[in-house]
């Protein structure tokens, strides 16, 4: 933890201090926890698949034509990551996450007026992403990681597991929304949540620590290691994490997105894929927390060569036609691999490059990713179109993550 402004207190104000520092470390990762559950992350892409189906029967929309707003998401956040970054290095996060909670709240209830024009549907998917700029997962994990520095991957994984918890929470409750009221009326719900409970707690209690403590843990933890953002993105360290993370969003975005279609085409049940579904969101949750305990105790290369080694594995055996058991083996396998990437990338970028251009780092490593992402979530279709088989593809998979 972020203490070193305590050390130069008298002797016996110093425990009431760190308890406060405490406190104060504990209330930012409790928000920012809060926040991703239910920020964008969760809202427009893990919830995405929950709207296919009412969407397509309240406005006889076809289910490719509303899965292209996914892919406007995808390059939106492509587009917006590197602006965030910018936006939190220059202003602090702080208050660009303020203003984002009102505007994503305004931008989901202006769902409502949603009607049988899927361009202005396309356009509202287009726009979310935009008002919900600060809200993006760097935000908060630049937040958590001005506290924390010992603890940090702990911290780190407990903070991003909101994502997960959020995918695996919110899919009941918005699917009970919609069937009790309507389409419109998910999306006015999921604002008055952002509204009512993210704003609030963000209010209270996303706070970085002092400049004054951020700075003198980067003296201590990164000497000669804090350098400008055009200087760092020249660096090895940065280009290896750059083509790395690009191939992490081919192969995990493609899998997350036809995960589904693959284990129908393969002979199970709906209601059964769908299980298989939730059982990689809950490994998606179980593996971003566990990612976070060992970072502080294993090398970041070794953990996520070892969960990339497991994805392939996953892979190869849904390339086999896996049964009974085995698909939750690969959901499991997968669903690790998509828990640990973004602890580690906080970790490592924190540790090789410091907090001066944090958000500008992560925001340019997660453009990459996205792009990463909208070229593999086409791969397995066209592998089964082409070759009436999705094995070509996660061979293609298998490859990437070795």
């Amino acid at each position: 933890m972020s203490n070193n402004t305590i050390a130069t207190a008298p002797v016996g104000e110093q425990a009431p201090l760190l308890k406060d520092v405490g406190r104060q470390a504990a209330g930012a990762t409790t928000a920012a926890t809060v926040g991703l559950i239910f920020g964008p992350s969760t809202i427009l892409l893990f919830l995405f698949g929950v709207f296919v189906e009412p969407l397509s029967q309240a406005f006889g929309w076809s289910k490719p034509s509303i899965l292209f707003a996914a892919t406007i998401v995808s390059l939106m956040i492509m587009v917006i990551s590197p602006i965030q970054g910018y936006l939190i290095d220059r202003f602090g996060t702080r208050p660009i996450v303020l203003i984002s909670s009102v505007t994503f709240a305004l931008g989901l209830g202006g769902m409502y007026f949603l009607s049988g024009n899927i361009v202005a549907f396309y356009v509202m998917y287009a726009i979310l992403p935009v008002l919900a700029i600060g809200l993006w997962p760097v935000s908060y994990l630049r937040v958590v990681s001005t506290w924390f520095d010992r603890r940090l991957g702990l911290a780190i994984g407990i903070a991003n597991g909101g994502i997960g918890l959020g995918a695996a929470l919110l899919p009941p409750l918005i699917t009970f929304a919609i069937l009790h009221g309507s389409v419109q009326w998910a999306y006015i719900s999921l604002g008055i949540i952002v509204a009512l409970v993210v704003l609030p707690i963000n209010a209270l209690f996303l706070h970085e620590a002092s400049a004054k403590a951020a700075a003198e843990t980067r003296a201590a933890s990164l000497p000669g290691q804090e350098g400008e953002f055009r200087n760092l993105v020249k660096t090895r360290s940065f280009i290896l994490v750059a083509v790395a993370f690009f191939l992490l969003g081919f192969v995990n975005t493609g899998l997350v997105t036809n995960q589904i279609s693959l284990l129908v085409d393969g002979g199970l049940a709906p209601q059964n894929a769908a299980f298989v579904q939730s059982v990689f969101g809950l490994a998606v949750l179980f593996g971003r927390f566990l990612t976070g305990v060992l970072l502080d105790y294993m090398s970041a290369k070794r953990l996520m060569s070892a969960v990339c080694i497991g994805g392939a594995g996953a892979c190869l055996m849904y390339a086999s036609g896996p049964a009974g058991s085995l698909v939750f083996v690969c959901a499991i396998l997968i669903g690790m691999v998509y828990g640990a990437e973004f602890d580690v990338l906080s970790y490592i970028i924190k540790r090789n490059f410091g907090l001066k251009a944090f958000g500008r780092t992560y925001g340019m490593v997660f453009a990459i990713f996205q792009l990463g992402a909208a070229a593999g979530a086409t791969l397995l279709p066209l592998s089964k179109a082409h070759f009436q088989s999705y094995s070509p593809g996660l061979m293609v998979y298998v490859v990437a993550l070795l």
